[in-house]
């Protein structure tokens, strides 16, 4: 086809009229004049029509519509609407992320948002998105660039001074983008350009995977527009008392923006445009403006942008999972989590839906984690103190069979294989990637029960029988001669189900063993509350943080419990239970009956934090699991992965497999959601990766 650029098609139109229109961006005027398949090709600078292989625009393929309140479709005119599940109704929407009053679905970032960066899993480095280059100074100066290709949903350019605006309010609330309490590491914000701006780190030797995961990544959406919001970056700046500062921090918090879906309210900058809201429906269409970093990837083959998407997003609310089954099955929505009912996900199945990615196992690598689930073991109890106990309860107990009786195991919960305290999503880039997992030290942690198979009494017994235990009949007594009972407190069927199930499994190995024990489902608020500090239990079901491609030291500070935190501050609520700070660990890694050292743990994990290259760490990140591996301060029994929660209705939309890395959708992992279940944002990707049925 012949080429027509941008700047020859402004010719059909004045400047001045350009102000007259500015509703309406540039590249949807072009398809309004042109046809949808004309204007794409036109503004994407397609030149040739012989390339099968550069993402197309889409058209108008099937019937589908969008849908109304009570379920009833409306037809699209420009093709299908991928119809998704959200828990908040679009009217009760107040955004403001750090309002106190105020809520704001996290799924609607992921839409109308992007990130400043992503993790390339394939390379394990970070990935620019709003922010396209950076540069890191001896000094501790970082120097930001952001893409001059962004526009806000009103029309404006995106700027450093949104990203700056958003940084001081980061400042301001001392919470960087509101992620998990996150302390911002950095000061002294500067726009130096249009599209440039600086700020010096508080700790210029820290790690930069450390620093780009917690400030580029983890929700790290940009949604700063720097006239709706820049006010409070001015309070910042202007503050000078500790006062002033909470005065700023108060207004912020009470900061609400209504009518989420105006544009003059909360301009989005992403692929996905909000464009009106109902009682339980809102409204996504293509932002035709919209070019995405992607565009300059090894796969991409040319630019990709908003107006090649043919297909709307609608985000409805469904309470329940009676009601999101019933709309399941009706055919309303495309996209929700599936019922626990196996009955009922086989008749859905039956009817074209399934997991989102619909993934054989071998196509399933370990890296593919969002979520985890394990067991506290107190160590600071007269039984599971001595960690040799704690290591006889890893022979004894395999990981395997806690979680294989889950519906769709082996494509979605995987049990955690190599107790090193990170989890495999981390572990595969550290030591050996996909093809080659594990190498390295790695290896050669001790690996304990992980299969049926793998149960080893006679270690176990050995390991015991170390710590002054005996064995009488079939009964284990303590040193003092008394019967060994473990307490094992987890969560309700309400709660957690799984945690239940899993912790009535291990109590079965535990019994047949001698080691007798008593589970006790305790709701959420007392079992983490009460009975967590009173130190009165030898396991107590937690969640630990092996996910989301994160620095290894996240990791690992989440599931080393210690009494202290990283500042060597005392926790006075890990008193009772926590592991002490020192600890014995046997030498060289590898040999669980070498020599035993005192390590200092608080001393191993900040030495993470810091800047070193990949071998060093690689080194530490090796000897920190084998300290893990051999104090067990946690059971952690599994990960969530394989093709995660949510089904698709594949009859009507279609993906593809990991393809050996070159899918996008799990290579470059946008963090706060996960490689998989990927119909929400694959947009910013292209329309080669998922999209209507047949539309390929």
């Amino acid at each position: 086809m012949d080429s027509q650029s941008s700047a020859e098609s402004d010719k059909w139109i004045s400047d001045d009229e350009w102000e007259d229109v500015s509703p309406q961006t540039r590249r949807r005027l072009l398809r309004n004049a042109f046809g949808a398949t004309a204007g794409a090709a036109a503004l994407a600078g397609c030149s040739s029509s012989s390339n099968e292989d550069t993402p197309t625009p889409l058209e108008n393929e099937g019937g589908g519509g969008s849908t109304t309140t009570d379920g009833e479709s409306t037809s699209q005119s420009s093709g299908q609407t991928l119809d998704h599940i959200i828990s908040l109704a679009p009217t009760n929407a107040r955004f403001n992320p750090y309002g106190n009053a105020a809520n704001f679905s996290f799924r609607w970032y992921w839409a109308m948002f992007d990130q400043l960066a992503v993790h390339d899993k394939v390379s394990n480095k970070t990935k620019g998105m709003v922010v396209e280059d950076w540069e890191y100074a001896d000094s501790g100066q970082v120097a930001w660039n952001i893409r001059d290709t962004y526009t806000w949903h009103n029309g404006d350019d995106l700027t450093a001074e949104d990203v700056a605006t958003q940084l001081k309010i980061g400042k301001l609330m001392q919470t960087v983008h509101k992620g998990y309490g996150a302390q911002p590491l950095y000061e002294n914000v500067e726009q130096t350009g249009k599209y440039e701006l600086t700020f010096d780190l508080v700790e210029p030797d820290i790690s930069r995977e450390i620093f780009e995961f917690g400030h580029m990544k983890r929700r790290a959406w940009l949604w700063a527009h720097r006239d709706i919001w820049g006010q409070y970056a001015e309070m910042f700046d202007d503050a000078t008392t500790d006062s002033e500062r909470t005065a700023a921090q108060q207004e912020m918090m009470q900061a609400v923006q209504q009518d989420v879906w105006d544009n003059a309210n909360v301009p989005g900058n992403s692929v996905w445009e909000f464009v009106s809201g109902e009682e339980n429906v809102a409204h996504f269409e293509p932002y035709d403006d919209y070019v995405s970093p992607f565009s300059d990837a090894e796969w991409s083959n040319g630019e990709i942008t908003g107006d090649m998407i043919d297909y709307s997003l609608d985000w409805h609310r469904y309470p329940n999972q009676q009601q999101r089954t019933k709309a399941m099955q009706e055919g309303v929505i495309d996209v929700s989590y599936p019922p626990e009912s196996q009955s009922a996900r086989d008749r859905l199945k039956e009817n074209g839906w399934g997991p989102a990615d619909s993934l054989s196992e071998d196509q399933i690598t370990p890296q593919m984690r969002s979520g985890a689930m394990g067991v506290l073991l107190n160590c600071q109890s007269d039984i599971t103190g001595d960690p040799r106990v704690r290591k006889a309860i890893h022979h004894i107990v395999p990981r395997k069979p806690l979680v294989e009786w889950v519906p769709d195991y082996g494509t979605y919960w995987v049990e955690d294989r190599i107790p090193s305290g990170i989890g495999q999503d981390k572990e595969v880039p550290w030591f050996g990637g996909n093809s080659n997992w594990p190498s390295g030290d790695l290896a050669k942690l001790e690996r304990y029960a992980h299969t049926e198979d793998d149960v080893d009494e006679q270690r176990a017994t050995e390991l015991l029988e170390a710590a002054g235990f005996s064995k009488s009949g079939n009964r284990w007594k303590d040193p003092n001669g008394e019967n060994v009972t473990l307490r094992f407190y987890t969560a309700t069927s309400d709660e957690e189900p799984m945690a239940l199930r899993f912790a009535q499994i291990a109590k079965s190995y535990l019994d047949s063993f001698g080691l007798q024990t008593e589970v006790t489902a305790q709701e959420a608020t007392i079992r983490a509350g009460k009975t967590m500090e009173s130190g009165d239990w030898e396991l107590l079901f937690d969640n630990w943080g092996g996910a989301k491609s994160g620095p290894p030291f996240l990791g690992f500070s989440n599931s080393f419990r210690v009494q202290e935190s990283l500042s060597g501050q005392p926790l006075p609520s890990n008193d009772s239970w926590a592991m002490d700070r020192v600890v014995e660990v046997p030498y060289p890694i590898g040999d669980p009956t070498g020599d035993l050292q005192e390590v200092d743990v608080i001393d191993k994990l900040n030495e993470l934090r810091t800047q070193m290259s990949d071998e060093e760490r690689r080194q530490k990140v090796a000897e920190v699991s084998w300290i893990f591996n051999q104090s067990l301060p946690m059971m952690l029994i599994n990960e969530e992965g394989g093709t995660g929660g949510y089904w698709l209705n594949h009859d009507n939309w279609a993906t593809k497999p990991p393809n050996n890395n070159l899918n996008p959708a799990y290579r470059y992992e946008i963090v706060e959601i996960g490689q998989y279940s990927y119909c929400q944002y694959m947009a910013k990707m292209g329309t080669e990766y998922f999209h209507p049925a047949g539309g390929q």
